[in-house]
């Protein structure tokens, strides 16, 4: 279990830190310049363009605010292992971080035809830190009750 929670912080910590690059750039404290390489493989595009907000708050931020909380949530665990509905706490955020990840990336695929290689970064990030939450779960049996639960309410 503590391999998991290290590899999780780990991959809290690597999207904390894509995160801040990302808000920086953003916001103008940081250049592009190491992320603009062509047309497709392009920063500025993602991250300056129409889709850089969401519901007036920068992507980047929201994407700090999440990883940080996956990171402090992480270290809580580790403090705490047999905290069980911290790993639950810990699953529904990384669900929710994953789904928004995908819906960034299909506007990149779809929409703007260009990718932003920090938010890519961030995006393999979290697919890290939720194989291995879903792998902490699995080990603490938390399936089993989730199934449970929701047979429980769809009667």
């Amino acid at each position: 279990m503590k391999k998991l929670l290290f590899w999780m912080i780990g991959f809290a910590i690597v999207g904390v830190s894509l995160s801040t690059y990302a808000f920086l750039h953003n916001r103008g404290f940081a250049s592009g310049a190491l992320c603009n390489i062509n047309d497709t493989l392009n920063c500025d595009v993602v991250n300056k363009g129409p889709f850089s907000e969401f519901f007036g708050v920068p992507v980047a931020f929201i994407g700090l605010i999440g990883y940080a909380f996956l990171l402090i949530g992480s270290l809580l665990k580790l403090k705490t292992p047999n905290d069980r509905s911290l790993t639950i706490f810990l699953l529904a955020l990384a669900c929710g971080g994953f789904g928004f990840s995908l819906y960034l990336t299909s506007i990149e695929a779809t929409i703007l035809h260009a990718w932003c290689v920090i938010c890519v970064s961030s995006q393999i990030a979290m697919l890290g830190f939720i194989i291995a939450i879903i792998r902490l779960a699995h080990q603490e049996n938390h399936f089993h009750f989730i199934l449970s639960w929701f047979k429980k309410f769809s009667r």
